[in-house]
């Protein structure tokens, strides 16, 4: 049986993010979770089935032996080496390999992995305190996308209000008959403007929780699981009451290629603007670093993956 020694492990932080992105990848509606729910007998909401995930990496390696013992490898001799995968104790290089060849994962996918257990500087992964309760997180209904890519832009105009957010979003359908995506946002005080991969608006607001609106968008056609979109939507505000001086971006599973901008009006600029990791939709500020205006008078700021997270920008007038 091929042994997956401690040696080539890598720092605990990398270990815990590349652990995390495992765990998305298989909780993840698609063949990547029907692969291994097949073995299981018994499945619970929001956990993966370590044994079902051994008797993958077993059969595996039946079919491509790596070392003398691989084609009689049992699922039970390879629990412990899932577990410790999928909890971030101890994942190894070897071990990582495995998982991505015995799942098949996508090129882009095995790159992300591999960067995060390596740490690099040039991978940002926030994986925050929670984005919202699992309670709340139920009424918002199964999720129908995943999303590639997205921008968020957010413009203050002089009087410290939120003038625009405007947003580029690229998703992926993981279930067939995709029509439409929810717009959430935390106020009803605006007015939503669709435009690229959109046919329109479905209906008025609604609130599935009480601090949160949402209203759905319907795409331009819908879509298959693994077809793809890119959409252009933006929002115009009219509060009656200033807002927190803050832009949050809530992230409720996981998020690839973030980028958050926020620009100020040159006629009112703030005292001071800082990067902000709050704990979930109504929580405080718990991880905070300050940052400077650029020559447009905004602040800027990438991931490439953002799981279960409320992050953004915090300023003072």
């Amino acid at each position: 049986m091929a042994e997956v020694t401690p040696g080539d492990s890598v720092t605990p932080a990398g270990a815990q993010a590349a652990a995390a992105y495992l765990r998305e990848l298989l909780l993840r509606p698609g063949r990547y979770r029907r692969k291994w729910e097949q073995y299981s007998e018994r499945s619970r909401h929001g956990q993966v089935n370590q044994l079902a995930v051994a008797e993958v990496l077993a059969r595996y390696l039946w079919e491509h032996p790596r070392a003398k013992g691989d084609v009689d490898v049992l699922a039970r001799q390879l629990k412990d080496t899932a577990s410790r995968a999928l909890s971030g104790r101890l994942l190894s290089k070897a071990t990582l390999a495995l998982f991505t060849e015995a799942f098949d994962f996508s090129t882009l996918e095995r790159e992300h992995l591999l960067k995060l257990w390596e740490g690099s500087a040039h991978v940002r992964v926030l994986s925050g305190p929670r984005a919202i309760g699992d309670e709340k997180a139920g009424l918002l209904g199964s999720r129908q996308v995943r999303t590639l890519s997205l921008h968020d832009h957010h413009y203050l105009g002089p009087d410290c209000l939120p003038v625009r957010h405007r947003v580029i979003q690229v998703i992926e359908a993981i279930v067939d008959e995709v029509d439409r995506v929810p717009y959430r946002a935390d106020t009803n005080a605006l007015t939503i403007e669709v435009g690229q991969g959109f046919s329109g608006l479905a209906g008025p607001v609604y609130q599935p929780i009480a601090e949160l609106f949402v209203v759905d968008m319907l795409l331009a056609k819908p879509l298959a699981a693994g077809e793809t979109a890119t959409l252009e939507y933006s929002a115009s505000f009219h509060y009656a009451v200033p807002p927190p001086p803050e832009f949050r971006r809530v992230v409720h599973s996981i998020v690839e290629n973030l980028d958050i901008r926020v620009e100020f009006h040159p006629e009112k600029l703030p005292g001071s603007v800082e990067w902000a990791v709050w704990d979930g939709m109504e929580g405080p500020i718990v991880k905070r670093e300050r940052v400077a205006l650029d020559s447009q008078f905004a602040v800027h700021r990438y991931l490439r993956l953002a799981s279960k997270t409320a992050v953004g920008f915090h300023w003072d007038w």
